[in-house]
């Protein structure tokens, strides 16, 4: 077995397919850049069919600080796969520096904790008295991450590395039970992202891409392209480069409603186990205490 098995990867993070009108929960320095007060919610459950699969759902919630340049925010993400269910409350902040006209640099910080539990009580095994199978334990650490976004009228890219620190149970019980933080390399998720808007004929089109990096595992990226028909509804796909096929949309409802759909599917092995794929559906609201909120610009991103 040690000559067959050289390394082993697994999602620690969740994927998002509408990575970019989730920008809030993935990049503290998006916070406040709207230039009001947004709010989304979303649910994610991924590989349908197989026991235990990962489900997700996050809250942001993030504006601006009237006549600053700052901005804060509350990010809320809960993340069920198979026996362990992970919990991160981040509250964020921002400061946008203008780098001309309507061009804008906004750094950004965000503090929290993590909640880790993991539940082997739940599996069923041949063998009764495996002590890694008769117990519960749960970690609660403090955590933070960091942020930079630019931006114009028609394009942005961005950078962020979420969360340094990943709770472990291993590390835990290392230390007789009590968690220490300490900056986990192997795990640490680094994204840089981007995309532009332009006007073809009389639709608007929105590439995109974004790259997921992490130590000792292989490099992803997530590419797509979305259309916007009648200022009304975007549809758009995409492709992950774990051999994953991506179909988005989104509804926008008025200038303080939108809702969005995505689905994708496995190419590889893993869709006969998660024959149905994976499900994402968002709900975005803006609101502003401007009576005029109408007249603000409107945004794609």
């Amino acid at each position: 077995m040690l000559m067959l098995v050289g390394s082993a990867t697994a999602q620690d993070q969740v994927q998002y397919n509408h990575y970019i009108a989730n920008q809030g929960v993935l990049n503290p320095a998006y916070n406040g850049t709207r230039d009001v007060i947004s709010g989304l919610t979303l649910h994610r459950s991924q590989w349908l069919g197989m026991d235990d699969s990962p489900m997700s759902q996050a809250i942001n919630v993030h504006g601006p600080i009237e006549d600053t340049n700052l901005g804060v925010g509350v990010v809320l993400e809960n993340d069920r796969i198979g026996f362990t269910n992970s919990f991160n409350f981040m509250a964020a902040g921002s400061y946008k520096l203008e780098m001309g006209r309507r061009k804008f640099l906004s750094l950004g910080l965000q503090v929290g904790v993590t909640s880790n539990v993991y539940d082997g009580t739940k599996a069923i095994t041949d063998d009764y008295g495996d002590p890694m199978f008769m117990r519960k334990e749960s970690i609660l650490g403090f955590n933070f991450g960091v942020g930079a976004y630019y931006y114009a009228e028609n394009y942005f890219a961005g950078f962020s590395i979420p969360r340094f620190f990943s709770p472990s149970f291993d590390e835990a019980q290392e230390n007789d039970g009590d968690f220490k933080n300490t900056v986990s390399f192997e795990n640490m998720h680094t994204y840089w992202y981007g995309g532009y808007i332009f006007d073809w004929g009389e639709v608007k089109v929105k590439p995109t891409a974004l790259i997921r990096a992490v130590v000792g595992a292989p490099l992803t990226f997530d590419v797509s392209g979305n259309v916007l028909l009648s200022e009304r509804l975007w549809l758009g796909a995409g492709y992950r480069s774990i051999s994953e096929v991506v179909f988005l949309t989104e509804y926008i409802i008025n200038r303080q409603w939108s809702v969005r759909y995505s689905f994708d599917y496995s190419l590889s092995p893993l869709n006969k186990f998660g024959q149905y794929g994976s499900h994402e559906i968002g709900l975005q609201f803006d609101f502003s205490f401007n009576k005029r909120a109408g007249m603000r610009s409107i945004r794609y991103f």
